[in-house]
């Protein structure tokens, strides 16, 4: 059983799998959110997307934490405070800072993007919206693995 008492050998593992679950989680979340912004703008795509993300997270994150106790109301309710500080707060403020003041991020990807042979065929809206999307869950990762491991699956 992986718990934060076993030693920082076991660490490298578990980031494993957390990793291999939040590949699967962010290809649902990213899925939704292209689908959902063809028809709604990013913030409310974002909150629809992370939402059912997160539910699939809930369930498949006790396979990595493996905590030592299963108590499922009070772990449902430390996930989805944390969660949603990451999914609603975090993103969010990401998503915004990068769309409207911070902009050099996806000058730089709209760049590499068009000096790709396999990329060169994306939209500029594309790039921009993935980008924003992609710094937006990067942070959230961090958070999310740092207070999953050491406060909801404990």
């Amino acid at each position: 059983m992986i718990s934060p008492e076993l030693p920082a050998s076991s660490i490298p593992w578990q980031i494993t799998l957390f990793g291999l679950v939040g590949a699967a989680n962010t290809a649902l979340d990213f899925i939704l959110y292209n689908l959902l912004t063809r028809k709604i703008p990013r913030i409310p795509a974002n909150i629809c997307s992370t939402s059912v993300a997160m539910a699939f997270s809930f369930a498949a994150n006790f396979f990595v934490f493996q905590p030592r106790t299963f108590d499922a109301p009070g772990q449902a309710t430390k996930f989805i405070i944390v969660t949603a500080i990451s999914l609603y707060v975090i993103q969010n403020l990401i998503i915004y800072l990068t769309t409207n003041i911070w902009l050099r991020p996806v000058r730089w990807a709209t760049t590499l993007t068009g000096k790709l042979n396999f990329t060169q065929d994306w939209s500029e809206a594309f790039v921009s919206k993935n980008t924003v999307k992609l710094l937006a869950t990067g942070c959230s990762l961090v958070w999310n693995f740092l207070w999953y491991r050491y406060y909801v699956y404990v």
